[in-house]
């Protein structure tokens, strides 16, 4: 999709110390995973947590890795997994290191057990950029990239009043574009999700604006706190190998198992070691290890960023078929229940669809 062009200052947008905090399930019931951003490398990269507020008695070393991509400039991502947790339980946490300090204090719940007969609240969306980000809050529009907790004062609408949300899930499409603006528009797009992104668990797939060499670097460096399970372990960017491989992995929140995939796979995204069929293998691997399990989680959900079926425009003619040629008769075989994309700016629901019949 085409992205809208403003042309705006983005002076004042220099790193800060400790930012854009970001929080993750973890890849087991009993971890979150936390990245945040630094200008400075630092000493040990470091969580520290507790479920008392003042009393963070637990913590952990995380990893760190230069991005080099951005012309002139260098600045860390940091990873660090609070681990041990309990279900169903609130925590407080802090990031950082003795260098860089440290953050705010945040809280955050460690997948919550909802009542019997009451149901989980997954937020789902897509296509959101630093601005006109008019899902987070009725303050963002396109004339500012700047849509930060300052900005979002009326937090009865959006995603800022889902404050009793389980989880937060973004189908691609981040920033317009993560790379942009030399990087700069990728950073005001984490300071402003911020908000809502170190409070709720926020999970994420892949989206078209995140495929040149660029704006996939950033990419897979800015989204590595995913539970990612992915075969191969790993992919390599501009910024180097090593990262985790986050264009295709899944998790278990409640009573559904996410299914993460890139559909720019499709289209020409591919290091040499992660391709389609790699993808799809793993899927199917994936998906069939989720149907022993439909006892305990009964749901299904693939999600990705361009459409598999849509009636909107002439990707439902072209890129939709492409997609859908691979997809539909493994989503059928192994009885998916949803599938959810982003891609075309609107909304739209369909009947349970089998080879153009519902």
């Amino acid at each position: 999709m085409k992205s809208l062009v403003a042309l705006l200052s983005l002076a004042g947008c220099a790193l800060g110390a400790v930012e854009q905090v970001r929080i993750a399930l973890g890849k087991t019931q009993d971890s979150l995973s936390v990245e945040w951003v630094t200008v400075a490398q630092g000493d040990t990269a470091t969580v520290k947590w507790g479920t008392v507020n003042g009393s963070l008695t637990s913590s952990a070393s995380g990893d760190s890795r230069e991005f080099t991509v951005d012309t002139g400039r260098t600045w860390y991502t940091h990873v660090a997994v609070l681990n041990g947790l309990s279900v169903n339980t609130e925590y407080y946490y802090t990031v950082g290191d003795a260098t860089n300090g440290y953050s705010e204090v945040f809280k955050v719940m460690n997948r919550r057990k909802r009542p019997e007969g009451q149901p989980y609240e997954h937020v789902l969306m897509g296509d959101m950029g630093a601005s006109c980000a008019f899902t987070l809050c009725n303050a963002c529009n396109q004339s500012s990239y700047v849509c930060d907790r300052a900005t979002c004062t009326n937090r009865t609408v959006g995603i800022v009043s889902e404050t009793d949300a389980d989880m937060i899930l973004h189908v691609g499409d981040f920033a317009y574009n993560l790379g942009s603006n030399n990087g700069k528009t990728g950073d005001q797009f984490f300071r402003n999700i911020e908000q809502v992104a170190a409070w709720t668990p926020y999970m994420v797939s892949h989206g078209n604006h995140e495929d040149d060499a660029t704006d996939l670097a950033h990419y897979v460096e800015s989204w590595r706190n995913q539970p990612s399970n992915a075969v191969p372990p790993t992919f390599k960017t501009a910024n180097g190998d090593g990262a985790a491989n986050t264009l295709y992995f899944s998790w278990d929140h409640g009573l559904v198992h996410y299914v993460a995939i890139s559909t720019e796979l499709w289209f020409g995204v591919t290091d040499g070691e992660t391709t389609l069929s790699t993808m799809l293998a793993w899927l199917k691997t994936d998906l069939a290890a989720a149907n022993k399990n439909r006892d305990q989680v009964p749901w299904v959900v693939v999600h990705g960023h361009r459409s598999i079926y849509c009636s909107c425009d002439g990707d439902c003619h072209a890129d939709a078929y492409t997609v859908r040629a691979d997809m539909e008769p493994i989503l059928f075989e192994y009885g998916v229940d949803f599938f959810i994309n982003g891609h075309e700016h609107n909304y739209e629901r369909m009947w349970p669809t089998y080879q153009n019949m519902s």
